[in-house]
Parts: structure tokens; C-alpha cells; sequence
């Protein structure tokens, strides 16, 4: 199966939730591509943001890491920490897992596919 195409993203973790879309190429076992999202964090002004992202597929399991990051919306300074996504490919169109910063927070995250128009 192939995963090329856009997500939508939805991610819940202990300071609040994030939600946006994914962008990602599939070539072989290897995925790259961008996630773009806002975040909002329980108590504070809401900010978007791009992380340049790559990863594995094997089977039914998903890694996905980002790279680095383009802060593309924020009220207040910020410095983020990069995501990584371990989750399984559920049917064609739904991954689920779980979702770990460098800072060890961790979340619950769906990329559903979004169909093409």
C-alpha cells in the first residue's frame, strides 16, 4: 500500500492538542514529507507550526520523526521540541499511536487520509 497523499492530524497530549495535515511521499519502505499544524496548549495563545519529517514503513508499523521546524504563526516566542510518531497503519486510510517529543511528553495521535477532490 502506498501512503503518498495528504492526512488530516489530530494529537492529544498532557498540555493540550494539535490539529493540521500531513504531507507525505512514500518511496519504497521510506517516508518523507511535512506536517502542518496548530498547537494549543491548555492556558496559552495558540501557534502554528511545519516540521520537515522522515521515516519507516514496515508492515503495518509506522515511524515518523521530524527533522526541524518553521514556526509559521505565534504570538509569543517559542521553542519547540520535535515530534516523533510510532503508530499502526489501522486500514488504508486511519494510522493510530503514540507520539513523543524530545522532552519525553507524549500524546495519542490519528492521521486519517483526506480523499482527493
Amino acid at each position: 500500500m502506498d501512503l503518498t497523499g495528504k492526512w488530516k492530524y489530530e494529537e492529544d497530549y498532557l498540555y493540550g492538542k494539535a490539529k493540521g495535515e500531513l504531507l507525505l511521499k512514500q518511496e519504497g519502505n521510506k517516508l518523507s514529507g511535512k506536517i502542518i499544524f496548530t498547537d494549543e496548549m491548555i492556558g496559552e495563545e495558540p501557534y502554528m507550526l511545519q516540521e520537515e519529517i522522515s521515516g519507516t514503513v514496515k508492515e503495518n508499523r509506522v515511524k515518523i520523526k521530524a527533522e526541524n521546524y518553521d514556526i509559521i504563526y505565534s504570538e509569543q516566542e517559542i521553542f519547540y521540541e520535535l515530534d516523533s510518531w510510532q503508530g499502526t497503519l489501522v486500514d488504508e486510510d486511519t494510522i493510530t499511536g503514540r507520539s513523543k517529543d524530545t522532552q519525553g511528553v507524549s500524546g495519542k495521535f490519528t492521521f486519517t487520509r483526506m480523499k482527493k477532490d
